[in-house]
């Protein structure tokens, strides 16, 4: 900007050079005039600022009224040379040209309109493929767990039957023994971490006990074991853990 301004002030101090006929110039005062020009320098703030405002952007063109004007001046001219029949080939030629455009836009209407009812179809397929292949997965698992149910269904008809402890408890350590070998066949590991170090990434502590004999937070109790499938915990193991008694962490 500043440059730009160093510019026009240069100018308009070559154009203001006075030339009347009382002070004529050699042309080796001029060679030296242009020279000195050249090196000028200009404290742009003893002068007068040309804003931003001054400096006009170019203007828009607006092609479509440029066309308009000159098929209209077209038609004034033929009209005014009195050439009837060139303003009436004119005109249906451009009204062709309407008829095409607005054809080739009912067209692109017509397609514009096809691809969206394509896409929303596809879409609603895509949710209807997706509920069922979940629909799937479920019926998948409860499939692996019918077979706990017709054994529990069992045991407990027969327990009714011949109420013999023995045989229920025979019959609940094969149904426990199949459900651990149906959640390792699902990649599902528990978490049993008793007497491990609590860490709240697999645990949840429901209660707190004193105890000076282990490390403060040592997992004492599992209250109920934690399920971890494919390296994601969807079960934290809930347990309970120790601290130190408040007599000894006072002395401590």
């Amino acid at each position: 900007m500043v440059e730009w301004k160093i510019l026009n002030v240069s100018k308009l101090l070559k154009k203001s050079t006075f030339k009347g006929e009382g002070s004529l110039m050699s042309e080796n005062e001029k060679t030296n005039k242009k020279s000195t020009d050249d090196l000028i320098e200009v404290d742009v703030e003893d002068i007068e600022d040309i804003t931003e405002a001054e400096i006009k952007e170019p203007e828009k063109v607006d092609y479509e009224k440029l066309e308009m004007d000159k098929i209209r001046e077209e038609f004034q001219h033929l009209i005014a040379k009195n050439k009837t029949d060139k303003a009436v080939e004119k005109y249906m030629s451009l009204f062709k040209e309407l008829k095409q455009s607005n054809m080739e836009k009912s067209d692109y209407l017509k397609t514009a309109q096809m691809v969206q009812a394509n896409f929303e179809n596809y879409k609603k397929r895509a949710y209807k493929d997706q509920e069922w292949s979940s629909f799937q997965s479920k019926m998948k698992i409860v499939e692996r767990f019918l077979s706990f149910y017709d054994d529990l269904d069992r045991s407990v008809t027969s327990f009714n039957d011949n109420p013999d402890i023995g045989s229920l408890k025979e019959a609940l350590n094969l149904v426990f023994s199949n459900l651990k070998a149906t959640f390792e066949s699902l990649n599902v590991k528990t978490i049993e971490p008793e007497k491990e170090i609590f860490n709240p990434q697999y645990h949840e502590a429901i209660h707190i006990i004193e105890n000076d004999e282990v490390e403060t937070n040592t997992i004492a109790d599992v209250v109920s074991i934690g399920f971890i499938l494919e390296d994601v915990v969807i079960k934290p193991a809930k347990v309970v853990i120790t601290r130190k008694s408040s007599n000894n962490s006072e002395s401590s």
